[in-house]
């Protein structure tokens, strides 16, 4: 089963006190009506700042999401340093894996194009993500 923009799109609306921006291609899910900065992102298409996903492929959407430095650190053990993240040979068109994000993964955010085998585990990541916002609403 593959699971879709619009499945991923509905989990993240399940969420308590979500609003969703949606005046673009792209959608920005935030933790309540002030939408000061989301949670988590899904974007469709490519844009001057960030074309290394290759998102102008048939069918493909990246999930992005923020986490905390612990999460961060266990998604990815060797990348926690500014420089381990630089120098890393990534692979950011890779599909249902997590990468750090092409251009935020300094800030712990989190990647995934076209979830599927990881959907499970984004779900998790997901609700910390919500959480995570809740906890420090004004400490991004």
């Amino acid at each position: 089963m593959s699971v879709s923009l619009v499945d991923t799109r509905s989990f993240l609306t399940t969420l308590p006190d979500v609003s969703v921006h949606d005046g673009t291609d792209d959608l920005f899910f935030f933790r309540g009506d002030e939408q000061k900065f989301p949670f988590a992102t899904i974007v469709t298409h490519d844009d001057p700042y960030d074309t290394l996903s290759n998102l102008s492929r048939p069918g493909v959407f990246r999930l992005n999401f923020a986490t905390d430095k612990e999460t961060f650190a266990m998604l990815f053990p060797d990348l926690q340093t500014k420089a381990a993240l630089t120098e890393a040979n990534l692979d950011y068109q890779a599909l249902d894996v997590f990468f750090p994000h092409p251009v935020y993964g300094r800030m712990r955010w989190v990647s995934v194009i076209n979830p599927d085998r990881v959907w499970s585990h984004c779900q998790e990541l997901l609700v910390k993500a919500h959480q995570i916002r809740e906890l420090r609403p004004n400490n991004w």
